[in-house]
Parts: structure tokens; sequence; C-alpha cells
């Protein structure tokens, strides 16, 4: 009876021959000389060599890819983060310098007019506008100075000393103003060139129109209108108004006069009330 040789595969399908087998190599392993075991090593290491470098390459290669898109990543977190400081930074500048120039704009109307009325011993009381009225017919603006501040109705506003108007109504952080402007508004005034009495009366437009002017009155563009002490409501010389043009119409008695307020209401930010 031929009894065959157990062939490799069917030694490494039972464990136990498997075990004895490796166990066997590395003890033959370890009691070779040096130089015969290197040669072994290096014979076993020589074929999968090739597969060890395509894997380092392939490491390296995908971790630089990775720290470049994680820098490219950062570079531009960092960049948006700069340029929203850098935007913050600018929007404050500008509300810094917006702020600044109101206030250089209330001081510049509070020092002109006290330079320029200092008889008078009334302490006008600076104001804000925050509000204007929409309505064609009417004309108002809302300021942010009450009650609480020492305004009262009919007391006078004025800006880069001249007349803007009078308050009509007042609460206690605010009030409203009547501008020369409103159809309602009448104001007794004089020519300064020719010292004719008028009437300031609103159009409901950036114009305003001058009431009983003689057609024999010898007016002409560029004449100043100032407030009036008849009546002794409104301050004498206050700067009202310029005329633009003026026209004697036909047998009329009276000239038709348009006139030209001396602020124009607005490019302003900021006005005094000066109690009446």
């Amino acid at each position: 009876m031929r009894t065959s040789t157990p062939s490799f595969i069917s030694l490494i399908k039972t464990p136990l021959a498997t075990i004895v087998t490796l166990l066997a190599i590395s003890l033959l392993l370890l009691f070779l000389p040096p130089e015969l075991s290197n040669n072994v090593k290096m014979t076993c290491v020589a074929p999968v060599r090739p597969f060890q470098w395509a894997t380092c390459f392939c490491s390296n290669l995908a971790s630089n890819f990775l720290n470049k898109v994680i820098s490219v990543w950062q570079d531009a977190r960092v960049k948006i983060h700069m340029e929203e400081q850098v935007c913050q930074f600018k929007n404050k500048i500008i509300e810094q310098q917006d702020t600044i120039e109101k206030l250089q704009n209330k001081l510049r109307i509070l020092s002109k007019f006290q330079t320029e009325n200092k008889t008078s011993r009334k302490n006008p009381i600076p104001a804000d506008i925050i509000g204007y009225d929409t309505s064609n017919f009417r004309k108002s603006i809302t300021v942010n100075a009450g009650s609480r501040h020492g305004v009262k109705p009919n007391d006078i506003v004025v800006s880069d000393n001249a007349l803007v108007g009078k308050v009509i109504t007042v609460s206690g952080g605010s009030c409203v103003v009547q501008l020369i402007t409103d159809p309602a508004s009448r104001i007794p005034g004089r020519v300064v060139q020719t010292r004719e009495q008028v009437i300031v009366e609103g159009d409901a437009t950036v114009f305003c129109k001058l009431k009983y002017v003689s057609r024999w009155a010898k007016l002409k563009a560029g004449d100043d209108i100032v407030s009036s002490d008849i009546g002794g409501f409104y301050p004498p010389s206050l700067p009202i108004a310029t005329v633009v043009e003026n026209e004697a119409k036909g047998g009329a008695l009276f000239q038709s006069v348009k006139v030209l307020p001396r602020v124009n209401i607005s490019k302003i930010e900021s006005v005094l009330i000066v109690p009446n």
C-alpha cells in the first residue's frame, strides 16, 4: 500500500500543522548565521518593496494634499474674518464721523445765534429733526425736544440764525414745528433794501410768497426779507427769505413776489428753539 506525502496545501488547511510549520521556520531563522538570515530577509522583502514604496508615496501625496486643502480653508476663514473686522471698523468710523459732524453743526448753529443775538437773554434749546410731514398741503417737522426741555407752543425755531418756523404742538419729549413754507404760516416781515412792510406766506412748496406788496414797490431779485417786530410775536430782524422774482400783473394793486427761504430744510439736521 502506497502512502502519499502530504502536500503544502493540505498542511495549510490544518491549523495545528500550520502553527508547527511557522514555529519551525521561526526557530530555523533564529539559529541561522546572521549573513544567511539577512539574505533570507532581503529575499522575502524584495517582492513587497515596490508596494511599500507606492503606499508611502500615495500616503505622503494624500497628506500633502490634505494639508494644502486645510491651509487654504484656514486662510480663507482668516481672510473672511479680517474682512468682516475691517468692514465693522469702517462702519464705526463712519458712525463716529457722522456723530462728530452733528455735534459740530449744533455747536456752529448755537455759536452763530449767540454771536448775532448778544442782547438776547433767552437761552435757546438745541434739537435734532426726527420727522418730516409727508402731506402736500402742510409743511412741518418733528424735533426731539419737548415740554421736559422747556419747549412751549409758539416758541420760535431757527437754524443758522434764520427763521425756520414756530412750535405748534408739544409733547413730553418732542414737538411739531410749523415751517414758514406751510400755507397756514403768515409772518410779518420787512424788505431790508426798500423798508417795505410785507407778509411772508407759505406756498406748500420750497418757496414762499409775499402778500400785500404794492405794485409801485421797487423790489428786485436778491432783496432780503427779515422779520418785523409788528405784533411782537417774532423777534425783529431775523432773516427769513430772499426775493427770487417779482411781477406786477395788469392793473393789480399788488405785485406777485416769490421768495426763497434762507434755510433749506432738506439740508439741516439740527435747529434751535428760542423761547417766546
